[in-house]
């Protein structure tokens, strides 16, 4: 059933929703990885506002592949629009190793209606071009994974959506041999000892368990005003277990990344320098028509404070953006010849008041 194969991956760009890899030499050796600090470099071009963070994935990610015996599996906690998925997928683009992003909540227990976790093996496989060696040494990357926490516990049904699923995944985190199916054939073995597993999840909530826990309701303290020792104190495994993931679970997670909170300065810092800035790709895209755009620097703070209100961090700065140029793409689009032979529009005019009422610009 197995399949010999002696290539390497090289990332060719986004198919059905993940990253797609094809097979070229694999040489099976960390020697052909780049250097941690040139990818440090470079993801941090694209990821604004987690500097530490960044360094904890990719040296935890470096460390299970360069060092085998100590590949440990990974834990990211961080709100909405903190960048958790995106850092984790530019990190692992730069390797050459297959990857798999994995959203937890269409996973339910094996045998019961919903994709289970086999499909994750699968879809490992696949995206290693069905070369078994290579997709062995692979990444499967889970989010959403709070929300698989103490579902249905309350009621004392059985759980096949919640916890369930999170402990069908420990034989794979621990390291098993699983036969993969398709239509119920056996295509593969597919053994998982060396599959680094790296799992997503906001955790909403779980600064009230981290709170109790320091006891940081005392008499003279309020929630604002906490002493700085324990407002660096990270997230234990003991929060997690009382949060609702399985104790067994848990201690298969080898380090816990927790991702900073993105306040308006960090957001304004996302558009004015990430390479995936949506406002630099519209600028990018006007630039290539010959309209130069102009604005106060004040404008990316206006951006940063209204996407701030929605609380959904980076994720909203798109959406803002997105309404402060619908009309200007209108105009543009609706005037081809303006732009195309480069004869009439030369300059866009973004006033402060754009955010609020897209109308505020001038085009000439």
């Amino acid at each position: 059933m197995t399949t010999t194969c002696s290539k390497v991956l090289r990332n060719t760009g986004i198919e059905n929703g993940s990253d797609f890899f094809y097979c070229e030499e694999f040489y099976g050796t960390s020697s052909k990885l780049p250097s941690i600090k040139s990818v440090e470099r470079n993801v941090l071009q694209y990821i604004v506002g987690q500097d530490g963070p960044v360094r904890q994935i990719i040296t935890a990610i470096y460390k299970s592949i360069v060092f085998s015996s100590l590949k440990s599996n990974l834990l990211i906690i961080g709100g909405s629009g903190t960048g958790k998925t995106e850092t984790v997928r530019q990190v692992l683009r730069r390797l050459n190793i297959p990857y798999t992003i994995e959203d937890a909540t269409k996973y339910t227990q094996e045998g019961y209606y919903g994709a289970d976790v086999s499909e994750m093996l699968m879809h490992l496989y696949e995206n290693a071009n069905e070369c078994i060696e290579v997709a062995q040494k692979g990444v499967i990357v889970i989010d959403e994974i709070d929300k698989k926490a103490g579902m249905n516990r309350a009621s004392g049904e059985r759980d096949i959506a919640g916890v369930e699923v999170l402990k069908s995944l420990l034989k794979i985190m621990e390291g098993t041999v699983v036969t993969i199916k398709e239509d119920g054939y056996p295509i593969v073995e597919f053994d998982t000892s060396d599959v680094l597993i790296i799992f997503l999840g906001a955790f909403s909530g779980i600064d009230k368990i981290r709170e109790e826990r320091l006891k940081v309701n005392q008499i003279g303290f309020s929630g604002t005003e906490l002493p700085k020792a324990k407002q660096a104190t990270k997230i234990l495994k003991q929060d997690l277990v009382k949060y609702g993931l399985p104790e067994e679970f848990v201690g298969r997670i080898g380090s816990i990344v927790e991702m900073n909170k993105l306040g308006a300065k960090e957001l304004a810092s996302i558009l004015r320098n990430s390479k995936l800035s949506i406002f630099r790709r519209y600028q990018q895209e006007l630039r290539e028509r010959g309209i130069v755009l102009s604005y106060s620097g004040r404008l990316f703070g206006r951006i940063a404070e209204k996407s701030l209100s929605l609380d959904t961090g980076a994720r909203e700065l798109t959406n803002t953006v997105n309404y402060c140029f619908e009309n200007i793409m209108y105009e543009i689009l609706s005037n081809p010849d303006k732009y195309q032979k480069r004869t009439t529009y030369r300059k866009c005019r973004l006033y402060l008041g754009i955010v609020d009422d897209n109308t505020e610009y001038r085009i000439s």
